[in-house]
């Protein structure tokens, strides 16, 4: 009787608030989308201005949720206050804005020494970074100056990164620098190339859109669900590295503290990947699920839809962050959307992904290599397995997280699922 009412107690039981409810990803998402839609055929934008103003419809409709009707900047973690709480102090504004400048100067002496940055390849990046310039130069003052007003912390990152900089004052507390340093370096990694990436699957997705509308319900409609998948997934990733601001409630917490964790992540991404999976880890045979289902039509439209069901999940579990999408970073505990069945959704969809759409055990050559492309690919699934348990060991100390995974642990999929069977 008592294990009855533990479990009825255990299903009732409240899930913690999400830093962004599910919904407002979603209208994000369909703001992007109405936009990209409406530019499909201007012939002024590429693909890279396309997605950038797709990018700035999805900011422009969530901040206007966070700022005016959630009004997260009220919230404990960021930090501030609704009224002023200091008077205005022009010498601390000009010491955080050169703060500032000097991590952009960073990053930028980063990139021009490092040859990766310099090929074709990421111009799109360069494209936006010149875009925006202007934009920044002259919000950062205004921005600073509130914050110099409605900030608690009087001595934050940027104040003691400042003074050590320009005063040689050592902090007494490393902490604050080093996770501001971290979240940089974070972004100066994965911004350009989410950049990139989007704006080569914005003209994929309105090449294959075009060939959809065309063509009956066949292999050209699974190619553009499969672009839009991962064109939502990037607009989110874009979004969440472009807004890293206390005002949003989407700041930097704290970053991932271990060496382990941020080599499992980067490693998955270029210039790293494509040296370790072509020569290491290649798990691509020579057929691919459509060719393999060919002569079962019916078998091949319900594989191909349970692959497209799985990559809508990995983009959905983008979606769900809002503006707070990052990797190696804790921006806020999300616990809606596909997180509330699963603490890495996103991590498991992607990897059934790979399974479903590689087929890497059915190979025309036999079973030698079909059997190397299995045991690479479990590789690549240990890889993924590595970046879940660093991130949670990582994201344990928020006690938000602690309240999610012991939420999880008891309301989840898999334990309803135990529960079931049980």
């Amino acid at each position: 009787m008592n294990s009855t009412l533990d479990t009825a107690a255990h299903l009732q039981e409240r899930r913690p608030r999400s830093a962004t409810p599910f919904f407002v990803g979603l209208l994000g998402i369909a703001a992007g989308l109405l936009t990209l839609w409406s530019l499909r055929n201007s012939i002024a934008l590429d693909g890279a201005g396309r997605s950038t103003a797709a990018c700035v419809a999805i900011i422009a409709t969530i901040a206007a949720y966070e700022l005016f009707v959630a009004r997260v900047y009220l919230r404990p973690s960021a930090g501030l206050a609704g009224c002023a709480v200091r008077p205005l102090s022009t010498a601390r504004v000009g010491l955080r804005l050169a703060a500032l400048a000097s991590v952009y100067a960073g990053i930028g002496l980063l990139y021009w020494l490092l040859p990766e940055y310099h090929g074709a390849f990421y111009n799109p990046f360069w494209s936006l970074i010149g875009t925006l310039a202007p934009y920044l130069i002259v919000a950062a003052p205004f921005y600073f100056a509130w914050m110099d007003r409605h900030q608690r912390e009087l001595d934050d990152a940027y104040m003691l990164w400042g003074r050590l900089l320009f005063r040689g004052q050592r902090p007494a507390n490393w902490r604050p620098v080093r996770e501001m340093l971290a979240g940089w370096l974070v972004k100066a990694f994965f911004l350009p190339l989410m950049i990139v990436y989007l704006s080569t699957d914005a003209d994929h997705l309105n090449a294959s859109l075009a060939t959809a509308l065309n063509a009956p319900f066949s292999l050209s409609t699974f190619r553009f669900m499969y672009d839009l998948s991962f064109t939502m997934d990037l607009m989110f990733g874009t979004v969440g590295y472009l807004c890293t601001l206390r005002i949003l409630d989407s700041h930097v917490r704290s970053a991932e503290p271990t060496v382990l964790g941020w080599l499992v992540a980067v490693i998955c991404y270029q210039p790293f990947w494509s040296l370790i999976a072509n020569q290491y880890i290649h798990y691509e045979g020579s057929m691919f699920w459509d060719s393999w289902l060919i002569s079962m039509p019916a078998v091949r439209v319900i594989w191909g839809t349970a692959i497209i069901a799985l990559l809508m999940c990995y983009a959905l579990a983008t979606i769900s962050f809002g503006l707070r999408f990052s990797n190696l970073t804790n921006r806020g505990i999300i616990t809606s959307g596909p997180y509330r069945f699963t603490r890495h959704p996103a991590y498991i969809a992607k990897n059934l992904s790979y399974w479903m759409v590689s087929v890497p055990f059915i190979e025309p050559l036999g079973w030698r290599p079909a059997l190397t492309h299995c045991a690479a690919l479990v590789a690549v699934n240990l890889l993924y397995f590595l970046r879940a348990k660093t991130e949670e060991r990582h994201l344990m100390n928020d006690p938000d997280y602690r309240a999610y995974a012991e939420w999880i642990a008891r309301n989840g999929l898999l334990a309803k699922l135990s529960r079931a069977f049980a």
